[in-house]
Order: C-alpha cells, then sequence, then structure tokens
C-alpha cells in the first residue's frame, strides 16, 4: 500500500526513524544499521516501506534498498515468523548475506535463535 517515502530523517529512536514528508511524521521501524546509515543523511532519504496493518496496531517497516524489503518479505512468508523477527534476521545480515547462507545451509551464520526460521526460509525459497 505504502510502497516507499521520501523525505528528512526528524528524530531517531533506537529501533525507529522518523520521517517527515508534508509536515507528517511516519515512524518506521528499521535495523539499527540502517537507522545509522539514514541519520548521517543530510538531506532527504527515500525508505522502502512494508505497511503491517492488525487489529491493534498500523506499523511500518523501512529498508534502504528493494532488496532487502523483498528478503523481508520472504522471510515473513515462513511460517512462525513475524515482521520483528524478519527484522531480527535482516539487522545482522544483508541480502545477500542471507541467500548465501541459505542456499549454502550455512546455519552457524545466523544466531541459534532464528535456525529454525532459516530452515524453512531455505525449504520455502527451493521447494518450486
Amino acid at each position: 500500500m505504502i510502497s516507499f517515502i521520501r523525505g528528512l530523517v526528524a528524530d531517531t529512536t533506537e529501533n525507529a526513524v522518523i520521517l517527515e514528508n508534508n509536515g507528517i511524521g511516519y515512524e518506521i521501524f528499521m535495523t539499527g544499521s540502517s537507522i545509522e546509515q539514514v541519520s548521517r543523511i543530510d538531506g532527504e532519504v527515500k525508505i522502502h516501506t512494508y505497511f503491517q496493518v492488525r487489529e491493534d496496531a498500523m506499523q511500518l517497516y523501512g529498508f534502504l534498498s528493494k532488496d532487502d524489503l523483498e528478503m523481508f518479505r520472504l522471510l515473513l512468508n515462513v511460517n512462525g515468523i513475524g515482521p520483528k523477527a524478519a527484522l531480527g534476521v535482516l539487522a545482522g545480515l544483508t541480502a545477500d548475506e542471507l541467500r548465501f547462507a541459505v542456499l549454502s545451509d550455512d546455519i552457524k551464520t545466523i544466531s541459534k535463535k532464528h535456525q529454525e526460521s532459516v530452515k524453512k526460509l531455505h525449504r520455502n525459497l527451493f521447494s518450486n
């Protein structure tokens, strides 16, 4: 629904960026490294977004590249992985590093907390 937002970084928190666009501040949850990157940019920033609507909340998750957004969406297709867990997986790895780890069954690259998620992702990616 909201593919991307372009604007100025108004503020940052530990797990989100507040991006101002036309007088509206959008809270966008991101990985720590992405927050650090956008906070150093002096000027407009474009953040690709995933808009999650739940019964009790509407939240935006943001990524600096379409590739990271697509990997996030793939992770969400794995049973038992929600947006926060998917963001956690991407916090320590780039999309390419995660792909390579999945392809080579290098579970040690990914934290122990997410090993089962990666096994499920591997099955989903290569079951076709």
